[in-house]
């Protein structure tokens, strides 16, 4: 049980870290290192056989990985949007001056 609140908290950890990368810098490729990560930690762990590939044992796997991926996505989604808003602001304080 202790394993399972534990693996929770590192991954709600990383989904933070994963949307704030995404979502506050400049630069897409920021909010792709840690799903990256996690595709190459998955693929080495399954081909050195740390974890005998099953359908129990890669669910955890592809779900983090598809979580991380969707965060990606929504914080750039976000970046874009906070970005045309100041787009937006600027524009709007042009035609009043």
């Amino acid at each position: 049980m202790i394993d399972m609140v534990i693996g929770l908290s590192i991954a709600a950890i990383l989904m933070a870290v994963e949307y704030f990368l995404s979502a506050k810098l400049r630069n897409p490729m920021w909010g792709g290192i840690i799903p990256l990560i996690l595709i190459v930690g998955t693929i080495y762990i399954f081909a050195s056989s740390l974890i005998q590939p099953s359908k129990n044992s890669l669910f955890p796997f592809i779900l983090l990985i598809s979580f991380m991926l969707g965060d990606w996505i929504s914080g750039r989604e976000k970046y874009k949007k906070n970005q045309q808003r100041e787009l937006d602001k600027m524009k709007a304080k042009d035609i009043e001056n």
